[in-house]
C-alpha cells in the first residue's frame, strides 16, 4: 500500500501593506480626506469681505448672491432651498435669501461655487 504523502502548503504570509484590497481602501480614503479637506482650505477665500465681515459680526440671515462654475442645475438648486429662499437666477448667479451664516460657510465649500456675496442694495425709483 502506497501512503499518500500531502505536501505541506506554505502559503507566503504578506505584509499589510501589500495587499491589494486594503490599497486599495487606502486610495479611497485619501481621495475623500483630500476632496473634502480641500473644501475647508478653499472655501473662506470664496466668501466675499464685506460678505465675511458681516456674519462675523452677527447670527442675522443674509441675503446672497452666488455665482457658480456653471449654470446652476436641479440638484444646485436642491441645496440652495435647503439653506435659504431661492429669488431667481440670471445666467450663473442664483439670488438667494435669508440664508444662516453658518450655512454661508458649508456652501463656500462646494466646488462648483466660485463666488459668494451680498445682494447688491436696490436702488430708489425715482417717481415720475
Amino acid at each position: 500500500m502506497s501512503e499518500t504523502m500531502e505536501a505541506p502548503t506554505i502559503f507566503r504570509q504578506r505584509k499589510w501593506h501589500h495587499r491589494r484590497d486594503i490599497r486599495f481602501i487606502l486610495f479611497v480614503a485619501t481621495f475623500i480626506l483630500l476632496f473634502y479637506g480641500w473644501g475647508f482650505i478653499e472655501g473662506p477665500s470664496r466668501i466675499d469681505t464685506t460678505l465675511s465681515a458681516q456674519i462675523e459680526k452677527s447670527d442675522a440671515p443674509v441675503d446672497l448672491v452666488i455665482t457658480s462654475n456653471f449654470p446652476a442645475e436641479e440638484f444646485h438648486l436642491g441645496i440652495f432651498q435647503e439653506v435659504g429662499t431661492i429669488r431667481g437666477n440670471k445666467d450663473r448667479d442664483t439670488f438667494l435669501y435669508r440664508v444662516k451664516p453658518k450655512d454661508v460657510r458649508m456652501l463656500a465649500r462646494k466646488y462648483w461655487i466660485k463666488r459668494i456675496s451680498l445682494v447688491p442694495p436696490k436702488k430708489p425709483q425715482e417717481k415720475r
